[in-house]
Order: structure tokens, then sequence, then C-alpha cells
């Protein structure tokens, strides 16, 4: 995972990779598309999906959770969830549970996927929230 090791640029350029050569193979089932929630400024989903789109502020920071579901609908422990989500931003280090990218370097349309595709077809809940300020940890 490229959040543990301090190997952001190499991580952001594998990341950015593996978002350009999946987007264009993700049936329309499984992408979503999404707007963040006025009030909490977070989005909130449950399902298949493993391609999310939507509309973020040039300088915006994005957190990111995805939590894998198992066949009784639970996360999985920690230790043993796969999903790692990739965006096309830097990634900021931090102690936080989320994934941070940011600050974003043009506004608009940005795409949040993850890795590894071994994971896609399995039920996940995921969170993507928007802040203008970097995060803390």
């Amino acid at each position: 995972m490229c959040k543990r090791y301090s190997l952001t640029g190499v991580c952001l350029a594998l990341a950015t990779g593996l978002t350009t050569s999946t987007m264009a193979q993700v049936p329309p089932e499984l992408q979503q598309a999404f707007r963040l929630d006025p009030e909490s400024g977070c989005y909130r989903y449950t399902g298949d999906a493993v391609e999310f789109t939507g509309m973020f502020r040039k300088g915006s920071y994005v957190g990111v959770t995805m939590r894998t579901l198992d066949d009784k609908g639970e996360p999985v422990p920690q230790a043993e969830e796969m999903r790692t989500p990739v965006m096309d931003a830097p990634i900021v280090d931090g102690e936080t549970s989320e994934t941070w990218f940011g600050p974003l370097a043009t506004g608009g349309t940005h795409t949040i996927t993850f890795m590894p595709r071994a994971a896609f077809g399995s039920t996940a809940e995921v969170v993507i929230c928007g802040r203008v300020h970097p995060p803390r940890g």
C-alpha cells in the first residue's frame, strides 16, 4: 500500500496508470456518480461499484475509506482489507483511518477507483469526503 511507505511519487505514478488503464474497462453497472452532501461534505455508498466519479474544487483534499464486506455484510478486519483507493492526485501522508489525496491541481470531475482488481465484484462500504484544509491526524 502506498500510504504506508514514503514512495508518494512512485505510488502516484502507479495509481494514475492503474486508474487510466481500468477506467476504459469498467462496465457502466460498476460505475457510480456521486455528489458530496452539503452538510457533511461526504458521500456514503454500499454496493459493488468499482469506479466513483464526482466534482471537486481546485485545491480540495479528498478522504476515501473503502471497507470490504464479508458474506454476512460485516466489514472485514482492517488487517485483511485489500482495497487501496486510487485517485489522480498526490497521497497526503497522515495518521488517519482514511486515505487522503490533495490538494487537487484542477477542479471539476475526478475519478476514484481502487486496487487490486481482484477485489472487483465484492461488496464494500465507501465513504468519500471533500475538505478545503489538509487532514489532521
